[in-house]
């Protein structure tokens, strides 16, 4: 997809980011999931009815039941705090607008939950606590906990062990023959216990490695999650083999080698052994974007080209960087005219209708230069992070690094019909005036990495399925804009409606931008974003 400089100058100004904004103390009070020391697997989670359910591990010996867990890890946004609900209540209710009421009056304790912290289980086996944003607001959430009976056989063996010892103890003016027998009886009951005791101590069974259509996957063994990243861009990811298995000693499975499953939406691999214990993972396969290494380029295009675009007119805003050991994009917005053009990558194609070079010089015919991109590119995948290598100086500016999972009645939005009907499936979005997440809250942000040795952070983000989580930048953006802003008849329609997040995924959008408002021509000449590589993970 070469480009001709002379003839399509005008674009220098158009961009294919949404608005800048900027927000003051977050809102963010939603909580995914807590992890506990003594869970046998992970929690069964009901987002709508805010409840989650742990199953615990066998009781040990030391103990009659559980009478606390341990916090090991904590999922919810950032800013946010857990605490422990003080009041009490008679019913916890299951609609939306009588928790948050709830959640709104009830007391909480000012010391907040943190991993490490042990939270003391009732007789009832409920515990209720609330997530505290940074501005204040509330969302309490229910947990539930389901405690396996101790064994009666340990009890009993222990009993009987007791027992003897005190007859013997009483009795010794009796035969030899009744005290051999005595001994007999306790060594006999300390056995048992001992068996018990092992089978209770038992490890739980393991998937110790997983290849799929012969791909080694990655396992997870802390959050029960396994995947592979890496296989042929755009195989079906819905009939893939179980190439290879190996299971922990005397552990069974509910899946076969050989056998063909649908690893795209994920599998639950259930694990058990002989003792009973029995452990889920989660596993799924995916692919990743040609060419998003960003290590291989042709002139000014980052191959394969096909899939990857730019902004680049007469001046490149876009282009090959090396810096140590770093390949990647440099992505730059510049002045020119007396107008800003924003650096810019993704997957999307310019100007396939053909708009003419005086119609696409005219702010008035092109208010949104988004209109002139085709965005979108086929893909099935999906994936739950996405990962970037990058780097951002905006001299007051703010950069946009996002992506769009998408299902499209029609291929392309530039042959798009009125009946045809484009859905968001899930995404993820980062905007910022700085390359450290300060300043502005970014919910999908998991974690911002420290500079390695070539300057470059390392942008974990978590794909949202379904509506976006509060405060993302996508509210702010032209996404869910179904009304064209420019009357000419080749501008092209973009707009997504809203889905629910189990629709099949058949395009993907992804977008690098050096200035967030650039397709409306605002931004910092100068604000520069280096992109070194992106992985997608699963």
């Amino acid at each position: 997809m070469k480009k001709y400089f002379l003839l399509l100058w005008p674009f220098l100004f158009f961009a294919c980011t949404a608005d800048y904004d900027t927000f003051g103390t977050s809102d963010y009070c939603d909580l995914s999931e807590i992890t506990l020391e003594e869970q046998a697997s992970r929690p069964a989670v009901y987002s709508k009815e805010h409840r989650m359910e742990f199953d615990l591990r066998a009781v040990p010996d030391s103990l009659e039941s559980w009478d606390s867990v341990t916090i090991k890890d904590l999922d919810l946004s950032h800013f946010a705090s857990l605490h422990l609900v003080e009041s009490k209540f008679q019913d916890f209710p299951k609609d939306s607008l009588e928790l948050d009421s709830l959640a709104r009056e009830v007391a909480y304790a000012e010391e907040p939950l943190e991993i490490g912290a042990r939270i003391r289980i009732p007789a009832g086996r409920v515990v209720y606590v609330i997530v505290v944003s940074e501005s204040g607001k509330t969302s309490i959430w229910k947990l539930e906990f389901q405690i396996p009976e101790k064994s009666s056989s340990s009890l009993a063996t222990s009993s009987s062990s007791s027992e003897a010892q005190s007859s013997s103890s009483h009795s010794s003016s009796a035969s030899t023959n009744s005290l051999s027998s005595s001994v007999v009886e306790s060594s006999s009951s300390l056995a048992e216990e001992s068996s018990s005791s092992d089978a209770g101590d038992s490890p739980e069974p393991e998937i110790l490695s997983l290849a799929i259509a012969g791909v080694s996957a990655q396992i997870d063994a802390g959050t029960k999650s396994i995947h592979v990243d890496s296989l042929t861009f755009l195989s079906d990811l819905t009939n893939l083999e179980l190439s290879s298995l190996t299971l922990s000693e005397g552990a069974s499975a509910n899946v076969q080698v050989g056998g063909l499953y649908d690893f795209g939406s994920g599998v639950e691999v259930q694990v058990s052994n002989a003792s009973g214990k029995s452990v889920s993972y989660t596993v799924k396969a995916g692919y990743q974007i040609p060419g998003s290494n960003f290590n291989v380029w042709d002139g000014s295009d980052v191959t394969p080209d096909s899939i990857w675009g730019n902004a680049n007119t007469i001046v490149e805003t876009t282009g090959k960087t090396t810096s140590g050991s770093m390949i990647g994009a440099k992505i730059t917005t510049a002045s020119v005219l007396g107008k800003i053009a924003s650096g810019s990558l993704y997957t999307a194609d310019f100007n396939p209708n053909g708009v003419g070079t005086l119609s696409m010089a005219s702010s008035s015919t092109w208010p949104d230069g988004n209109e002139l991109l085709d965005f979108g590119k086929p893909f099935a995948a999906r994936p739950e992070w996405m990962e970037v290598k990058f780097s951002y100086q905006g001299n007051g500016d703010s950069c946009d690094i996002y992506i769009l999972l998408e299902n499209r009645t029609g291929n392309k939005n530039v042959n798009r019909t009125s009946s045809d009907v484009n859905k968001l499936v899930a995404s993820a979005w980062y905007r910022s005036a700085t390359e450290d997440n300060s300043g502005r809250e970014n919910p999908d942000v998991v974690s911002i990495s420290e500079p390695d040795e070539n300057g470059m952070r390392t942008l974990l983000l978590k794909l949202q399925y379904g509506a976006p989580l509060a405060g993302s930048p996508i509210e702010n953006s032209s996404v869910f804009n179904l009304s064209l802003r420019s009357s000419n008849s080749k501008a092209i329609n973009n707009g997504l409606e809203q889905g629910t997040g189990e629709e099949p995924v058949t395009h993907v959008r992804v977008v690098f931008a050096s200035s967030a408002d650039g397709n409306h021509y605002n931004g910092s000449e100068d604000a520069t974003l280096i992109v070194d590589s992106m992985r997608l993970i699963y």
